[in-house]
């Protein structure tokens, strides 16, 4: 949230969590971890001996069983039925990267299992998200008995009624909140359902999906534990990218997948892998989720997603770098209408008196659907407002908006209490999709602002950094660095370890790049010189004066660098010590 960003202003709060001293010492004693490691696990709400042995050394065998999904007996019993008799099974995904690598998974799985089954996305643009009723005439034209919706589907109740009519079966799996009631299909597979007593609800879609089939693995009596070795790839590449919490079974399935992807036989995720010139090298979270994942999200966003679902399942090398050209092409022109329509976004955003204003809604005719929930998630992060972008049709008189928002305020609540003003909407606390007559956005501004206005006052508006713990010079040491590798991976709910030293010498400056990134070497009172990179911090160089004494907020990491390793502290913020 913070990368790329010029923190280091006054505007900006330095916050150190607090954390309970005592807690910190006993658990650091009794897991047998230095205690700036208690600090964070406690932060991460781990309190207990047991929960810190689980998230430190993550196993397979820690993932919950498939059955305990509600559900799950009703759908694999149907989808066992229909792979034995033959029946022609379609797999209904998203246009997101969950939605595809969760059709991924099921058709690879039901294709070993040597079952008749296709599948389909739905186009962002012609029909929008989730299963619709044109799926199920299509599915019924091409003698389809079975659908299987993957991370979509939970509040299709109409559609799942219209392929019941049409003597279709559904089995749902998602991962999506449910509405006042549940799709009547066969089965309705969510961790999130109002009667789940599901241990850990947070699962991706392809975490649903991955479920469904080693459910089905286990009923047609072949290796569990070789099956998820075989697709906790996917499912990692969709966990991440679908910035759920990297915690309980999401951390396992990423931890194991950043391992498989690297060796994965499936030719799609190499030929990406060479093609963003990741082939070869140690993938992180950051990998798949801001190299891969948007390479996959530009072609629903852009074109059709079925390029990539395609490219997920292909064993031919020949038609993998076809693909997968065609996506780096379409990568290349989200960008340039990214930036186009961030630029024209921007321009009203300063417009506008934000002393004013809680929530930035924005609009403007012919904004790409597809690209607009990036541009407001950046914009954000950015004024750490919630944002809401509507591209206007003024044909029909529609907007169809993506919303994004801070922590401290669910956009889905706010959307539910504007439902009289909207067409529909839908989707999660910190992201959400909608639809509304133009002549009544203005409306919709007042009321969404209104709503926020009495659930965060001003001054939390407020951008701020909120560090895990204050270090002295001392304590950054390579203990430390190689402790914080057991912490890994970092995402969405275990954030990259943030840390505030404060009263660093400054006694080597370079700008590096292109002159938007700083390298420091600081010093502390006892001693050597630290490495710093700071990215997109490179204005600060002139106002840094060698031997001033500034306050740091960073991340502290290995360099490798000719088989040589170091500490190296990425810097996010820097400002004068007072």
């Amino acid at each position: 949230m913070l990368e790329g960003l010029d923190l280091g202003n006054n505007e900006v709060k330095w916050i150190v969590t607090e954390t309970d001293p005592m807690l910190a010492d006993e658990l650091a004693v009794q897991a047998g971890v230095p205690r700036v490691i208690a600090r964070l696990l406690i932060n991460r709400g781990i309190r207990t001996v047991e929960q810190a042995k689980a998230f430190l050394n993550p196993s397979t065998s820690d993932l919950h069983d498939p059955f305990l999904l509600p559900d799950l007996e009703a759908g694999v019993k149907r989808l066992a039925q229909a792979v034995e008799s033959g029946e022609k099974i379609c797999i209904h995904g998203d246009y997101d990267v969950d939605g595809i690598t969760s059709a991924a998974v099921l058709v690879r799985t039901l294709r070993a299992l040597k079952a008749n089954v296709s599948h389909r996305l739905p186009h962002r643009h012609r029909e929008g998200y989730g299963i619709k009723p044109v799926a199920v005439e299509e599915a019924l034209e091409k003698g389809v008995s079975l659908i299987v919706t993957c991370d979509c589907g939970i509040t299709a109740c109409e559609t799942v009624e219209f392929a019941n009519e049409c003597g279709i079966d559904v089995i749902v799996t998602d991962h999506h909140e449910q509405g006042a009631e549940l799709p009547r299909a066969v089965a309705v597979v969510n961790p999130k359902r109002h009667d789940a007593d599901y241990p850990f609800p947070e699962l991706a879609g392809v975490g649903v999906a991955l479920k469904l089939a080693q459910a089905l693995v286990r009923y047609f009596g072949y290796n569990e534990d070789s099956f998820i070795s075989k697709f906790v790839d996917l499912a990692a590449l969709g966990t991440v990218a679908d910035v759920v919490p990297l915690l309980g079974e999401n951390r396992i399935i990423v931890k194991y997948g950043l391992e498989a992807i690297p060796k994965s036989r499936k030719v799609g995720l190499q030929t990406m892998l060479k093609s963003a010139g990741l082939l070869g090298k140690s993938l992180t979270t950051h990998s798949l989720g801001f190299i891969l994942g948007p390479r996959i999200n530009a072609v629903g966003r852009m074109d059709d997603a079925s390029v990539a679902l395609r490219l997920l399942l292909t064993n031919d090398e020949q038609e993998a770098w076809a693909l997968s050209c065609e996506m780096e092409s379409l990568n290349r022109e989200r960008r340039v209408e990214q930036e186009r329509i961030m630029a024209q976004a921007l321009e009203q955003v300063h417009s506008k008196d934000l002393s004013s204003v809680r929530v930035l809604v924005l609009s403007a005719e012919g904004w790409n659907t597809g690209v607009i929930g990036v541009v407001a998630g950046k914009i954000c992060d950015t004024y750490n407002r919630p944002t809401i972008m509507i591209s206007r049709d003024e044909e029909i008189g529609i907007g169809s908006g993506s919303a994004r928002s801070i922590s401290s305020f669910s956009i889905i609540e706010g959307l539910r209490r504007c439902a009289d003003l909207l067409e529909g909407f839908g989707g999660h606390a910190q992201a959400a999709g909608l639809a509304l007559r133009l002549d009544k956005l203005n409306a919709f501004e007042e009321r969404i602002n209104a709503i926020c206005a009495e659930v965060i006052p001003e001054e939390r508006l407020i951008p701020s950094i909120e560090a895990d713990a204050e270090l002295s010079p001392d304590e950054i040491n390579d203990e430390l660095a190689e402790s914080l590798l057991a912490m890994e991976p970092f995402g969405e709910g275990n954030a990259e370890p943030l840390f505030i030293t404060r009263g660093l010498k400054v006694i080597e400056k370079r700008k590096v790049g292109d002159g938007s990134h700083l390298k420091l070497w600081l010093q502390g009172e006892s001693r050597s010189s630290m490495e710093c990179i700071a990215f997109g911090l490179g204005d600060k160089y002139n106002s840094l004066e060698l031997g001033t004494l500034v306050d740091l907020c960073y991340h502290v990491r290995h360099n490798i660098f000719n088989g040589s390793r170091s500490i190296q502290l990425v810097g996010k913020a820097i400002r004068e010590h007072a």
